[in-house]
């Protein structure tokens, strides 16, 4: 990576923080690039196609348009005993995990087997279910019907279709 890399993920060295502004400028810098970021995302509307007059900054604003900026699940159906589940499991195989759940452990240990970590930050943890990961699961002596009964069971919302 380079030092404009550095700065604009807020990793640069201490040195480089001292010579620029101190942590606290640095942490200003990053919440002022998100909040500008989300006014961005909710002032601008998807575009089917670009015009070759567009400037290079007017492409690159289209482009994060131009694709859906995730899903929305709230549709989903949460179950009777949610708040004592652990997970969150998506028709598009995304599973998000509450770090701070008394069956983190459990769950955890589980999705490890079965599906591939994404993020995992300090609160909720994300993983994808994908076909080699299901494949590797399989391999272990995991059967399907056991997966999709655990994903049940440890599932806050009823299982997608």
């Amino acid at each position: 990576t380079n030092e404009a890399d550095d700065d604009y993920y807020g990793t640069a060295s201490t040195n480089q923080q001292h010579e620029g502004g101190d942590e606290y400028t640095s942490a200003k810098k990053l919440v002022q690039r998100a909040a500008d970021r989300e006014a961005l995302l909710k002032n601008l509307k998807p575009s089917s196609s670009l015009s070759a007059d567009r400037s290079s900054s007017d492409v690159t604003s289209l482009s994060t348009t131009s694709t859906q900026l995730g899903a929305d699940f709230s549709s989903l159906k949460l179950k009777p005993d949610h708040i004592s589940r652990p997970c969150w499991t998506c028709p598009d195989g995304t599973i998000y995990l509450e770090a701070f759940h008394e069956f983190y452990t459990k769950a955890y240990d589980f999705l490890v087997a079965i599906s591939e970590p994404v993020a995992r930050p300090e609160y909720v943890h994300e993983y994808k279910l994908t076909p080699y990961s299901l494949y590797a699961a399989v391999a272990t002596n995991i059967d399907t019907e056991s997966i999709v009964r655990v994903l049940n069971r440890f599932s806050k919302n009823e299982m997608p279709v």
